[in-house]
């Protein structure tokens, strides 16, 4: 039996996915010399990272080299390390506390993410620059060698630091979807085969033991193809040597969030296909699931996100000093300025005397300095300029009014919130925290929280009000209103759980054991971040990554045997 006999179309290599991670797999792999064809389930390319600010943080990287720096292999492990597996981190062990696999493939990564950046301008995907301007979100720590110079941006594009100072382009998605046109170019410039609409549904596998040539074959199944589904048509893709699944993670899958994910999220910017179709197409050949429980956090405009849950634009840092979040008691319980993966886990705390979640919902409460100041740059959102009418912003002429107010429009969302309503006491309890906010802003000192005490957080306030104030992050609430507040509620901008790999990228099952031709990256399997967001672009680093590993290791698979073939 023949490929023509059964098969609608094939390649060496099927990339499923045509975000960051499945570009560079689709790159590598024809770097290697194979032929690829990529599949995408929605109309357009580009996933969740054609939503992104494409940005890539990648330790170790040529562009560091270039100029004289040294990117330190042993405390870049440290420092992920240290955020991916805090429970379980010991600096001095040889493994750094973690498993085998965990220190392995963190080693991959920093092992990798140079020669990837590399491979993706050698094909001319892009030209990349570095951005020096943007510190790492834990410049802070002292695992932290290299604070500055890991951030990687297409070359030609403006920094982070020329857009808050209100120069050049300030779209993120924007610059995301013109990356994703440049891949795509490039790609079919190289011969690589290209469909949209077409969904992966399930993996066509020989379940009898691999006969290749392979010495590392196992008894389980062995990856031959793939379903698609193509509107109405039932497409057969055979993959010659493998499949690399990039398809990106669960966060538009609600029973999947439900079941897996640490608390309540509810939505995030992830691109609408982001539904999870890896976890079910690789549990059905026996893959081993990992770090379901986690996501890149954000958080997201509740009311926003009740009329769009694939968000444009989630809160990555609250816009203005005269401003504070509060749960529901009236009571600040984060640092503000903390970067929005911290920050936003503070909804997932449990009260075990009033057995809630106390900060289900926060809520950003601001003066009208904030509301009428004309600064507009990327982390004003959801800040709406002056004169720009949203309907999401709550106000009221005094404190009493704001609650009253904010009460009110909490009873609205009662059944989409588990029945959220202020506590008794909310605005004499917020009066007291903003007096005591006020204090700290006048010392510049945040005795609680410690706003503004990161690099990060100095570098993403945007300018001071004022030249002279103690800490840029803070200042006093005006004494008399308006004042007015947004709900917030956890979001994501995608999950980062799935199929496990390991440090080839190749897919685990159950065991422990690679599943033949089956390769993954990107937010579609078990991030090899853990809970860790390192810094801006370390979801596509990781991405981008684990997509060349995975493009080049699938490459170099030996063809595959199917029926009557030799």
């Amino acid at each position: 039996m023949s490929d023509d006999d059964i098969w609608d179309v094939g390649a060496d290599v099927v990339v499923v996915g045509s975000g960051a991670a499945g570009f560079a797999a689709a790159f590598a792999a024809r770097q290697a010399g194979a032929s690829v064809l990529i599949v995408e389930k929605a109309g357009y390319l580009g996933g969740t990272t054609a939503k992104s600010g494409a940005y890539f943080w990648l330790p170790g990287n040529h562009l560091l080299r270039d100029r004289g720096l040294v990117d330190d292999r042993d405390q870049a492990l440290r420092l992920m390390a240290r955020l991916s597996y805090p429970q379980s981190y010991v600096p001095d062990d040889e493994l750094l506390g973690l498993t085998r696999l965990e220190h392995d493939l963190l080693a991959a990564f920093f092992d990798n993410a140079g020669p990837a950046l590399q491979a993706m301008a050698d094909c001319g995907a892009f030209k990349p620059d570095l951005d020096m301007t943007m510190p790492d979100y834990c410049a802070d720590l002292p695992e932290d060698t290299l604070p500055y110079g890991r951030h990687v941006f297409p070359d030609g594009w403006v920094s982070q630091n020329d857009i808050i100072a209100g120069r050049g382009v300030a779209d993120g998605s924007t610059r995301g979807e013109f990356m994703i046109a440049e891949f795509e170019r490039q790609a079919r410039l190289l011969g690589i085969e290209i469909r949209t609409e077409h969904e992966a549904v399930r993996l066509i596998t020989d379940a009898g033991s691999d006969d290749t040539d392979d010495a590392e074959g196992t008894d389980g199944p062995v990856v031959l193809g793939l379903e698609l589904h193509h509107r109405t048509r039932t497409v057969l893709a055979r993959a010659r040597k493998a499949v690399v699944f990039a398809s990106g993670g669960f966060a538009h899958n609600p029973d999947m969030r439900r079941q897996f994910l640490r608390g309540p999220v509810f939505g995030g910017c992830a691109a609408e296909s982001a539904t999870g179709d890896f976890v079910t197409i690789a549990g059905e050949v026996g893959a081993q699931l990992g770090n379901m429980s986690n996501a890149w956090w954000s958080q997201t405009p509740l009311e926003m996100v009740f009329a769009h849950p694939s968000t444009v634009r989630d809160v990555f840092m609250p816009f203005g000093d005269s401003m504070v979040l509060v749960n529901r008691f009236g009571k600040r319980v984060v640092n503000e300025k903390m970067v929005y993966n911290e920050r936003s886990q503070v909804h997932f705390a449990w009260d075990a005397t009033h057995r809630e979640y106390a900060n289900l919902l926060l809520f950003q409460v601001y003066d009208d300095a904030v509301a009428q100041s004309d600064f507009d740059f990327p982390y004003r959102v959801p800040v709406p300029l002056p004169g720009e009418s949203v309907g999401y912003v709550v106000s009221g002429d005094t404190i009493d009014d704001l609650a009253a107010a904010l009460d009110a429009r909490l009873a609205q969302l009662v059944d989409r919130t588990g029945g959220v309503r202020l506590a008794d006491g909310f605005a004499e309890q917020l009066r007291a925290t903003i007096a005591r906010f006020d204090a700290f802003a006048e010392s510049g000192v945040d005795e609680d929280f410690g706003r503004g005490g990161t690099p990060i957080q100095q570098a993403w306030n945007g300018p001071p009000r004022r030249a002279d104030m103690a800490n840029p992050t803070m200042h006093p609430f005006a004494a008399t209103g308006s004042y007015h507040a947004i709900i917030l509620g956890p979001g994501m901008l995608d999950t980062k759980g799935g199929p496990r790999i390991d440090d080839r990228a190749r897919v685990l099952d159950v065991r422990g054991q690679p599943i033949s031709g089956l390769y993954g990256a990107g937010n579609c399997i078990a991030s090899p971040a853990g809970q860790a967001y390192w810094s801006a672009g370390a979801t596509l680093g990781v991405a981008l990554t684990f997509g060349y590993i995975a493009g080049r290791a699938a490459a170099s698979e030996p063809v595959k045997a199917f029926g009557g073939e030799s």
